[in-house]
């Protein structure tokens, strides 16, 4: 055995290969363990362009492998570079919404919403909000789903339930309904959680039930006195017979094709301003969507007196559906108020069962933007003779904003956005909230849509600054 033998040739070789191999980990997918994102292997990491802090300018964004083999041959797609040092620009006095999805700054939740703003003139784009009392009867959401629509495009309500409790003053749309069994998610019995809509109900024909929905001319008109396409959402578990009328003039079946399960029935034609539904036999009927064919669409899902638990409860199977037919771009929880009180600091308890609403709603609507707004300001005559947040409040809205922080997904402080300490009293002394010291009225709910549709539009604006869009 030669001991002299040169082996530097060997060593070389073996040192070439380690470091393209290294080099070749780059290109591969990020791994995520235990919900955490692992860095990308960049042995170049430390020759990139940086600014004085020492922040990287500029990366290559290489999380999608598609078409990365095509005949032993490399084809990737255009790279997508992302100014890592922009700095968000938000106006003074303005409460912006705090992203918690990526740490760094570079992904975050409410990008795909952003994102999905660039296609409203193809397809629709939607938003769910779900609350309780505060947005019931189309309270700020419909003034949110006008100013949307007057920018993007689109038409009609949404979502309408077949009966709720705030029909009778919801100016948005006309509801007649009768001849159904109603079930709710805050009744005190009858009601099972798995048979429910994401409205937290469902309802079944006592005979013949009938629900006339008409559209409205004396609340935003131009963009409520008609729509484009209705969607009749039910469940056939036993040969349910269904007559669907359009401007008391076109009848037709809802064909079920003689499938079971959750389905849904959609009809497109232009000018509808009236939709009748008749329905017999043993199903179950959840509502009706009133849309355009493209632009916005805000769905609302209030529902009296509810923390929002009971949407940890809801089945997957009817989330799944939604999912694949009436995906959401952007999905808002308002909630809090219910749980407030002036003797509790304390709201791990409700946080802790609220988390497995937002994970429920991560793992069936992982395409969608979540933004968990803040409980909103409820005020009580303090010492000073003044009105003032009450307490308890501040606390739940801390333990709000750390649950967001905890799940990454977006928080928005609604009560900050409002004025902050006492906010509810001074809109109250301005007519645009109830004597309570609570409760938006209608013209309040226009205030605060404008305020967040700004703070949308500057999260629209950043995302397309930090994107290299603008």
């Amino acid at each position: 055995m030669d001991r002299n033998k040169n082996y530097l040739l060997r060593s070389f070789i073996i040192t070439l290969l380690i470091v393209i191999m290294l080099a070749g980990m780059f290109f591969l997918p990020r791994i995520t363990l235990f919900d955490k994102t692992l860095r990308r292997v960049d042995i170049l990491g430390d020759v990139l362009q940086k600014d004085s802090l020492g922040n990287v300018i500029a990366e290559t964004k290489m999380d999608s492998m598609w078409g990365f083999v095509d005949s032993m041959n490399i084809a990737m797609a255009e790279p997508e570079v992302i100014k890592l040092d922009y700095k968000d620009s938000v106006p003074e006095g303005m409460v912006a919404i705090e992203d918690f999805a990526d740490s760094t700054g570079v992904h975050r939740d409410m990008d795909k919403f952003y994102s999905a703003l660039d296609e409203t003139k193809n397809r629709q784009v939607r938003i769910a909000v779900f609350g309780d009392s505060y947005i019931e009867g189309d309270i700020l959401t419909a003034s949110l789903r006008n100013i949307m629509q007057k920018k993007y495009g689109g038409n009609g309500v949404g979502w309408v339930e077949v009966s709720c409790v705030s029909e009778g003053f919801r100016n948005t749309v006309v509801n007649h309904n009768s001849g159904w069994s109603k079930h709710h998610a805050n009744d005190k019995g009858g009601y099972t959680s798995s048979m429910a809509s994401l409205a937290g109900s469902y309802f079944i024909p006592s005979g013949e039930g009938k629900l006339t929905l008409s559209c409205q001319e004396r609340q935003y008109p131009e963009t409520l006195s008609k729509c484009d396409q209705v969607s009749v959402w039910y469940d056939n578990t036993d040969a349910l017979s269904m007559m669907l009328t359009l401007n008391d003039s076109i009848s037709k079946d809802v064909d079920t094709n003689g499938y079971m399960g959750i389905q849904c029935h959609t009809t497109q034609m232009s000018n509808i301003k009236k939709v009748s539904l008749s329905a017999r036999g043993g199903g179950v009927v959840y509502g009706i969507c009133m849309d355009g064919k493209t632009g916005i669409c805000v769905d609302n899902y209030s529902l009296r007196g509810s923390p929002g638990l009971h949407l940890a409860q809801l089945s997957d199977r009817f989330m799944q559906k939604i999912a694949e037919e009436r995906p959401y771009d952007l999905i808002i929880f308002e909630y809090g108020l219910n749980v407030a009180s002036k003797k509790r600091k304390d709201y791990s308890a409700y946080t802790d069962k609220f988390r497995e609403v937002i994970q429920k709603f991560k793992s069936n609507f992982p395409m969608s933007s979540l933004l968990v707004f803040g409980a909103s300001d409820r005020d009580e005559r303090g010492n000073d003779g003044g009105y003032h947040t009450m307490r308890g409040v501040e606390e739940l809205i801390s333990y709000q904003r750390k649950l967001a922080s905890d799940e990454g997904v977006a928080f928005w402080d609604m009560r900050q956005a409002l004025g902050g300490d006492g906010s509810i009293a001074q809109l109250q002394s301005k007519g645009m909230a109830a004597k309570d010291f609570t409760h938006l009225n209608f013209k309040g709910g226009e205030h605060i849509a404008q305020i967040l549709f700004d703070v949308l539009m500057n999260g629209k604006m950043n995302y397309d600054r930090r994107m290299g869009n603008d």
